[in-house]
C-alpha cells in the first residue's frame, strides 16, 4: 500500500526524475507548489531531470517555459519523447532513413537532427506524436505506409492531457485509431516504457536506489518509474487517479510536492554512479 499524506517517512533521496504536465504545470498554468519544491531542491544541490511524453516541445521550449515560472534549468535537464524516438530509430533501425511524421514541428526537427529524411513518399517508418492539426488524410498516409510494411513508432500513449480548464485528447487517442485500422501495435518510446527514464538516470549520474520518479499518472509515469526500479511518487495535481489492479501502485502519494522531503544533509552526500 502506498504511503500518503504529509507524515511520510521519506527514504534518502539523492536524485529526482519528474514529469512536467500535471506535475509542474497544467497547460499554461503553473503549479506554484511544484516550482517552490524544485527551487528548494535545486538550492540544496539535489539534481533532477524532467521527462516528458509531450513531443510538441523541444528541451529549449521547456527551459523557456519554466524560466517564465521562475525555475531556471538547462536543456540537458529535459528528455522528450521526440528526441527519444529519433534516437531509437537511429539505434534500432540504422538501415531505415525515410520517415513519415504525424506530430508537431519539434518532432519533425528531432528526426532531421539525426539525419532522417521526413517524407510522405514510400516511408520506411511512421512516427506519431501529438498533432493538434490531425486530419483524415494524415492518418490515411500513415495507415497505408504501415500496411505496406513501415515500422510503426509512437512517442507516447497518453489518452488525456491536463489543461488549465480540464483535459484534451492526447497523442494516444489518434495513435490508437491508426493501430486499430492497421491491426499493428506501435513501439512506444515514452512512458510507461523506460527509455526516457534510463536516459535521465544517465544524465543525473545518481544511484538508482536513491532516485525517485515523480508523476501525476499511474498508467504512464508510475509504471515507467517502477519498471526502471525507482521509488515512485504520485502527485494528485494532474490527471485523476483511476483504480486499476493490473497496474503497479505508487510507493507514495502526495497532494503537493511540498510534502516531499529532501534534506540538505542527504543532498550533500557524494554522488554515486547509477546502478
Amino acid at each position: 500500500m502506498a504511503s500518503t499524506g504529509s507524515n511520510i517517512n521519506w527514504p534518502p533521496i539523492e536524485g529526482i526524475i519528474s514529469d512536467l504536465d500535471g506535475v509542474v504545470y497544467r497547460g499554461s498554468t503553473v503549479i506554484a507548489d511544484a516550482i517552490e519544491a524544485f527551487t528548494r531542491w535545486q538550492k540544496v544541490g539535489v539534481p533532477f531531470c524532467f521527462v516528458t511524453n509531450n513531443s510538441t516541445h523541444t528541451p529549449e521550449d521547456v527551459v523557456r517555459k519554466l524560466r517564465g515560472f521562475g525555475l531556471a534549468i538547462a536543456p540537458s535537464e529535459v528528455v522528450t519523447s521526440a528526441i527519444t524516438a529519433a534516437e531509437l530509430i537511429r539505434t534500432n533501425y540504422p538501415q531505415l532513413t525515410r520517415v513519415y511524421v504525424i506530430g508537431a514541428p519539434s518532432l519533425v526537427t528531432a528526426m532531421r537532427d539525426v539525419g532522417l529524411e521526413v517524407t510522405e513518399r514510400t516511408p520506411e517508418v511512421v512516427v506519431m506524436g501529438l498533432d493538434r492539426d490531425i486530419t483524415h488524410e494524415k492518418m490515411r498516409i500513415a495507415v497505408e505506409a504501415i500496411l505496406n510494411g513501415a515500422v510503426f513508432i509512437a512517442t507516447n500513449a497518453d489518452l488525456l492531457l491536463p489543461t488549465a480548464s480540464g483535459f484534451e485528447p492526447g497523442a494516444g487517442a489518434t495513435i490508437a485509431a491508426v493501430a486499430a485500422a492497421t491491426q499493428v501495435q506501435p513501439s512506444i518510446v515514452g512512458k510507461p516504457q523506460v527509455p526516457m527514464i534510463e536516459t535521465a538516470l544517465s544524465r543525473l549520474g545518481t544511484n538508482r536506489a536513491s532516485t525517485i520518479m515523480i508523476g501525476d499518472q499511474v498508467p504512464t509515469d508510475i509504471q515507467a518509474g517502477k519498471r526502471a526500479g525507482l521509488a515512485t511518487v504520485l502527485v494528485t495535481t494532474g490527471v485523476p487517479m483511476r483504480q486499476d489492479p493490473s497496474l503497479m501502485a505508487p510507493d507514495f502519494i502526495v497532494s503537493s510536492l511540498r510534502d516531499v522531503e529532501v534534506s540538505a544533509a542527504r543532498a550533500a552526500r557524494p554522488q554515486q554512479r547509477r546502478a
